[in-house]
């Protein structure tokens, strides 16, 4: 019956009614979002670090690198001699260390030079085809695949750079050796493949360089057979050559550098002394990625906080309108609730209709609130998972945090009807009837 009472007095004034729905309704949604987006980063972050102690690197933004080498978002500082990081992928502190290159893409997604376990750290083996098993095969993870249409034999050249635009590499072009399955990683964007694809594809340009200068060395010999030329075999600048070209030969392949090294340790040692030592006494550095992403949290958190308080600062403003229009509908509605007092209703029952007026309110403005909320993380699912390679289909239950604070905007709704529910409760039935 008091419900029924107060559904009615809600829609005599349906313009009132509608803007503290709308309020409330914004000020959920806002929330809801909010908290799902913040719970969902966090534990993605710290899924994909997970198994991650270091990550090795040319020197630069130690977040850049964290970013572009295990996030796949930002990037790269620079590339490393492979030789170089082996000092420290094959030291007694590290228990595996993953080299990765990037620097080609296709499509858009990154084409990755790993090896094999890269793919035994996320657990992951294709669900179609095989692991790539030599130079220019290629494992697609299953966004790439679907987006960039890739099948298992697909044939496809890749495009110099990390963007959509740039020179494509025809000569030479990859085969698609198999699908991976769909992790919600950011593996599912990537097109993996050995690390001689990244370092042969490139090739080209050294031989024709190398033809070029094979061809100038070919016609200096043929000069050289003239009879009045190079008589004297022991000249010094003969020998001299020959003692450059043989240190060239001792040099390692410029070729073969990786973009960053993940790696992981066998004890916390390795995370003491490993970051100090290579920042500090090579052309490397080391970033911790917990370290890092403490801090990128910190940095967005700025930012959710100011939305958390737009979204606290809606419910504020939907509270106040309750609390006006229950103040004039009380005042207006005076008559109606003297004549219920004389017809036998308690004051209990007056208290109790202006609660359940608010109550109404706030429970059709969460309720609204948390189905709109729902939309639009459905809505924001797939561009956050394309843009930031971070899957947000698990924010979509509810949790406890999203109970407590569809409660406590409840709970406002309720505390803005305080006064005028006292005022109702207090009513003086003689004298509001003898001003009738």
């Amino acid at each position: 019956m008091i419900f029924r009472i107060a559904i009615r007095n809600l829609l005599h004034k349906p313009l009132y009614t509608a803007l503290c729905w709308l309020l409330l309704s914004c000020s959920t949604t806002v929330l809801l979002v909010l908290w799902a987006l913040n719970r969902q980063a966090r534990q993605q972050l710290e899924q994909q670090i997970d198994g991650i102690d270091l990550v090795l690197g040319a020197k630069g933004s130690p977040l850049q690198l964290i970013l572009s080498s295990v996030y796949h978002l930002d990037n790269p500082t620079g590339n490393i001699s492979l030789t170089e990081a082996e000092r420290f992928m094959h030291h007694p502190l590290v228990e595996s260390a993953i080299p990765i290159s990037l620097g080609d893409s296709y499509h858009g997604f990154r084409i990755i030079g790993t090896t094999q376990a890269y793919l035994d750290k996320y657990n992951v083996k294709p669900a179609q085809g095989k692991v790539f098993g030599k130079s220019m095969e290629v494992v697609a993870g299953a966004e790439a695949a679907r987006k960039a249409g890739l099948k298992v034999g697909s044939r496809f050249a890749g495009t110099h750079g990390l963007g959509k635009t740039g020179h494509v590499h025809e000569r030479e072009e990859y085969l698609v050796s198999g699908i991976l399955p769909a992790t919600g990683l950011a593996v599912d964007q990537l097109l993996l493949t050995p690390l001689e694809s990244v370092w042969d594809i490139h090739a080209p340009h050294h031989d024709a360089d190398a033809h070029d200068h094979a061809e100038d060395g070919h016609d200096h010999d043929e000069h050289a057979t003239d009879p009045g030329a190079g008589e004297d075999h022991d000249h010094p600048d003969h020998a001299e050559a020959g003692s450059r070209e043989s240190a060239m030969m001792q040099t390692p392949d410029p070729r073969k550098q990786v973009t960053a090294v993940l790696i992981k340790f066998r004890s916390p040692m390795g995370q003491l002394q490993f970051p100090r030592m290579i920042n500090e006494h090579t052309n490397m550095q080391a970033a911790v990625p917990a370290i890092e992403i403490n801090r990128l949290q910190s940095l967005l958190g700025t930012g959710a906080k100011v939305l958390r308080a737009l979204g606290w600062l809606l419910a504020g403003l939907a509270a106040c309108s309750i609390f006006v229009t229950l103040v004039q509908g009380t005042h207006e509605r005076r008559y109606e609730l003297a004549l219920i007092r004389t017809m036998g209703g308690s004051r209990g029952k007056l208290l109790a209709l202006v609660f359940a007026e608010a109550f109404l309110l706030g429970l059709a403005g969460v309720v609204t609130g948390i189905a709109l909320s729902r939309v639009a993380l459905l809505l924001l699912q797939q561009e956050l998972f394309a843009g930031y390679h971070l899957n947000f289909s698990g924010a979509m239950p509810l949790t406890a945090a999203d109970a407590i604070t569809a409660a406590a905007i409840v709970g406002a709704c309720l505390l803005a009807a305080l006064l005028p529910a006292v005022r109702a409760f207090r009513l003086n039935i003689a004298k509001t009837l003898a001003n009738a």
